[in-house]
C-alpha cells in the first residue's frame, strides 16, 4: 500500500512536472487573427505602443503599424518589380531599376497616408501605463492605380521605361479583379 501511495505520487509529479512550461506564460496580443493579415485585396499591419500617456501610445502604436505597412507594400513591389527589370537590357537594367524604385517610393509616401485604422484596442497596465494596439490596411487597388497615374504624369522616364512600368501595374491590377 505504501508502495503503491509513492508510486502514485511519482506519476502525479511527473505529469505536473512535464506540463508546466519552462520558457513562460504564453501570451495572446489583439490583432493575430486572420482578418488582420495582409490579403488578396488588402495589405494589413499592426502596431502597439505604450506610454503613461495615452496619446503617446496611439502615436506609437500608429507609427509602428504605419512602418510595418509600409515595409510590407516595399517588399511586394520591390518584387514585382525585379521580375519585369532582371529581364531588361544590362546597361537600361539600372536605370529601370532607379526609375521604378522613385516611383513606389513616391506612391508610399502619398498613399500611405490614406491607409485606415482597421480596428485599435486600449488597455490599462498594473503599473498605470497604456498599452494601444492598432491594425491598419491600406487598398492594394488604390495604390496601383495610383502607381499609374504616377508613372503617366512622371516626366523623368522615357517612353519604354513608361510603357514597362504600365505593363507592370496593369498586371498586378488585372491579378486583383479575379
Amino acid at each position: 500500500m505504501k508502495n503503491q501511495i509513492v508510486v502514485l505520487m511519482l506519476l502525479v509529479g511527473l505529469a505536473v512536472g512535464c506540463r508546466s512550461n519552462k520558457i513562460g506564460e504564453k501570451v495572446k496580443e489583439p490583432f493575430t487573427a486572420s482578418k488582420y493579415m495582409s490579403s488578396n485585396r488588402y495589405w494589413r499591419s499592426t502596431g502597439s505602443g505604450t506610454s503613461a500617456d495615452l496619446s503617446i501610445a496611439k502615436q506609437k502604436a500608429q507609427l509602428e503599424a504605419r512602418k510595418n505597412l509600409a515595409s510590407a507594400v516595399q517588399t511586394n513591389i520591390k518584387s514585382v518589380g525585379d521580375q519585369y527589370i532582371k529581364n531588361q537590357e544590362i546597361g537600361e537594367r539600372e536605370i529601370m531599376e532607379r526609375s521604378f524604385e522613385q516611383l513606389y517610393r513616391e506612391v508610399l509616401n502619398t498613399q500611405l497616408n490614406n491607409a485606415v485604422v482597421h480596428d485599435q484596442a486600449t488597455y490599462k497596465k498594473e503599473n498605470g501605463q497604456f498599452i494601444h494596439y492598432v491594425a491598419m490596411e491600406a487598398h492594394k487597388k488604390d495604390l496601383y492605380r495610383h502607381m499609374k497615374r504616377m508613372n503617366e504624369a512622371s516626366t523623368s522616364m522615357s517612353k519604354k521605361q513608361k510603357d514597362l512600368i504600365a505593363k507592370i501595374v496593369d498586371e498586378q491590377l488585372a491579378e486583383l479583379e479575379d
